[in-house]
């Protein structure tokens, strides 16, 4: 068991309580503290987040004009041209195309950010060629004319067409013609000079001086034009402007060129495409109604170049075509927060800076205060190491010194109380019983005063209750012993008897088996008798078949005799009718009549026998009568004696049953004696021990007795 430690080393490892405040204070103000660098963080994050914002919205509000600006440009430059060539049809027929001619050439010279200038004229409203109008030669001319600068940027190209019917139409002609309002194109590929090159138009109409609608006039302008343009970036590194038109084709993106020209969808910015659709659709829902307010979305999308998360705005660029762009402009998330964690981290410094400053007064403030509690402590410690002789000197009247005085009582009482709890225990101790304590026990002690006097009164109480105990185990131990012992004489009587009796159930056991075992051979011999009796009955059923037998042969034969009779009736009538004949015959007839007579006399001796015999076939027949009722009775004598053997088997089958039955009751009686004869041998060497232990205990209650009877003891 691992020992105590003792105060000194426990002093060491006890923080005191000015460490303890200064610990918790510090915890405190390290939590205030750092709640406010991120309620300040938050709220300057909250803040410097609407400002960014702010600033990316003016930031693309102001590419957006820009580059709308730059469109706006053209779309002006556009109409002048388109509106100088309202005079053409005043002209005479054969200046017209060279003064068309001029005039394109001329709107490139003033503006090298188109690509090619090119006009489209109804059918018939200009002179071809030879300065030839319709009306001259009744031919249809409808003329298209494009000019571009050549690859040495030192003249210009001209294609022209008189039979571009095909313009008509097209559906940003229809619509030109049908509003009268210029057109803005959306991007679209064109071959000039053997390469593709991806560009806008911007298209006015053309009208005479009457008002009268000639054709259409314009210029296009390549992409790469508008991505050369001078885009501002806010001051950020990490800028990223992409500018869509409708049908979300990217116009201009300041990180990836190669886009340019491609739908978002197909070059990775499927994110942005439906979020510039909705705010198509509801810029398109505010026209008509007066409101020229820009719908704004900020969304927090990824930079789709660097992949970083940042912070994102799309706005409408509205064109004064009606065309509606959008532009996307963001930054990275990592540069946005860049200013916010620089103004955390020095906050955070000034923070620590002064929370130890505010540490180190409150410690020299608590300090000088709670040096008292040392003095305190010190006499707690003697007080927890069993040194009750004390006295702590504190000079103060605060709690601290109440605190002190208190230590001082609690001494002096304890003392009190343990010097009469030693006097009290050492007289119980001499076997003084009966004590009286005459101290005052106060407050929480008084219970220590009364379980001693308690314990005094409950040892008091035992001890008389042990020299009771101890009379009465004296008295009753010659009893118990005189018990024993003939309990032990009567249990060995009763041994004998037991093995008496089991010898006796032993002989009926045996007889019981033997009895079983001739009972079974009774049965075996029943049976066997039965069978023979049944053989016997089968056998007397034939011979009575038998006699049936005899008895109808018999009849056979009285009826076969009965014929006899009746043909030797017939036979002796003939003979006497012979006879009589032969009378009347006389001397002739004499022999016949001889004969007649020997027939007359056989048939007489027939009848006779055949009397005789159907006499001795009746006796016959009465004898097997006779036979066959004694064979009905002997055959149903052998039933009931079958019937009777039967029952017999039975009942010598119960018997064995009940024999066997007897035996395995028998058997189980023999062990019954057998332990209760065990337990008797038991209760008899119990008995021997009993009354031995009873002689012991006699012993022990007078020593008990002799060792109670030196205690002083209160009377009870």
């Amino acid at each position: 068991m691992a020992s105590k430690p003792n105060t000194k080393e426990r002093r060491h490892k006890q923080q005191s309580i000015t460490r303890k405040i200064i610990i918790k204070m510090a915890i405190l103000i390290v939590v205030l503290f750092g709640l406010s660098v991120i309620i300040a963080a938050l709220l300057s994050s909250r803040s410097l987040k609407k400002v960014t914002n702010e600033k990316l919205v003016l930031t693309a509000y102001e590419n957006a004009y820009t580059l709308s600006n730059n469109i706006e440009s053209s779309y002006s430059q556009t109409l002048g041209f388109a509106g100088s060539l309202r005079n053409i049809s005043a002209l005479p027929p054969a200046f017209q195309r060279q003064a068309i001619d001029n005039a394109l050439v001329g709107i490139l010279q003033q503006n090298d950010k188109f690509t090619t200038a090119f006009a489209y004229f109804e059918q018939n409203t200009i002179a071809d060629a030879q300065g030839k109008t319709y009306q001259e030669t009744g031919r249809d001319i409808a003329y298209e004319a494009v000019v571009y600068p050549d690859e040495a940027k030192t003249g210009f190209v001209f294609e022209k067409h008189e039979d571009a019917f095909d313009n008509f139409d097209k559906e940003y002609y229809r619509e030109i013609k049908s509003s009268g309002k210029p057109y803005v194109m959306e991007p679209y590929v064109y071959e000039l000079q053997g390469k593709p090159i991806m560009m806008i138009s911007v298209i006015a109409p053309v009208y005479d001086v009457s008002g009268n609608f000639l054709g259409v006039a314009g210029c296009d302008v390549a992409l790469d034009d508008l991505q050369s343009q001078n885009f501002t970036n806010a001051g950020y590194s990490s800028t990223h402007m992409v500018c869509m038109s409708e049908d979300n084709t990217i116009l201009v993106d300041t990180l990836q060129t190669s886009t340019v020209g491609q739908l978002a969808k197909d070059c990775g910015y499927e994110q942005i495409a439906p979020i510039a659709d909705e705010i198509r659709s509801m810029k398109a829902g505010m026209s008509g109604k007066g409101d020229k307010s820009v719908y704004l979305l900020n969304a927090e999308l990824d930079n789709f170049v660097t992949g970083n998360q940042g912070y994102s705005v799309i706005v409408p660029v509205d064109l004064e075509s009606g065309n509606l762009w959008s532009l996307y402009f963001s930054i990275d998330q990592n540069e946005f927060y860049a200013q916010i964690i620089k103004d955390t981290a020095l906050l955070t410094v000034a923070v620590c800076i002064l929370g130890i400053l505010l540490l180190s007064i409150m410690y020299y403030s608590i300090k000088k205060p709670l040096k008292p509690i040392a003095n305190i402590m010190a006499g707690a410690e003697k007080l927890e190491s069993g040194n009750l002789q004390i006295h702590v000197q504190v000079d103060s009247d605060d709690e601290l010194g109440r605190l002190a005085e208190s230590f001082n009582a609690t001494s002096i009482t304890l003392n009190n109380y343990i010097n009469d709890i030693s006097k009290q225990l050492s007289e119980m101790a001499d076997n003084n019983m009966a004590i009286s304590i005459t101290e005052e026990y106060i407050g929480d002690f008084s219970p220590i005063k009364t379980s001693i006097e308690r314990i005094a009164h409950s040892l008091n109480h035992t001890l008389y209750s042990i020299i009771e105990a101890a009379n009465q185990v004296t008295s009753n131990s010659d009893t118990v012993s005189s018990g024993a012992q003939t309990l032990s004489q009567g249990s060995s009587e009763q041994a004998e008897a037991i093995e008496e009796l089991a010898a006796s159930i032993e002989r009926l056991s045996n007889d019981v088996i033997s009895n079983a075992q001739e009972a079974e051979e009774a049965n075996t011999t029943v049976a066997r008798v039965s069978q023979w009796i049944e053989t016997s009955n089968q056998e007397m059923q034939k011979m009575v078949s038998a006699m049936n037998d005899i008895r109808n042969t018999s009849t056979e034969i009285v009826k076969i005799i009965k014929a006899i009779e009746d043909i030797a009736f017939q036979t002796n009538i003939l003979a006497l009718n012979a006879s009589v004949e032969a009378a009347r015959a006389g001397a002739a007839g004499k022999g016949f009549a001889v004969v007649a007579e020997e027939v007359r006399n056989l048939a007489a001796k027939s009848s006779e026998a055949a009397k005789d015999t159907a006499a001795l076939i009746e006796s016959s027949i009465e004898a097997v009568k006779k036979g066959r009722s004694i064979a009905d009775e002997t055959a149903q004598s052998l039933v009931n004696v079958v019937e009777g053997a039967k029952d017999v088997a039975v009942f010598v089958e119960r018997i064995s049953t009940a024999s066997k039955n007897q035996k395995d009751t028998l058997e189980q009686l023999t062990i019954g004696v057998n332990q209760i004869s065990g337990i008797i041998q038991e209760n008899s060497a119990m008995a021997e021990e009993s009354a031995a232990a009873s002689v012991k205990l006699f012993q022990q209650a007078n020593t008990l007795r002799q060792l109670v009877d030196v205690f002083e003891l209160k009377k009870v």
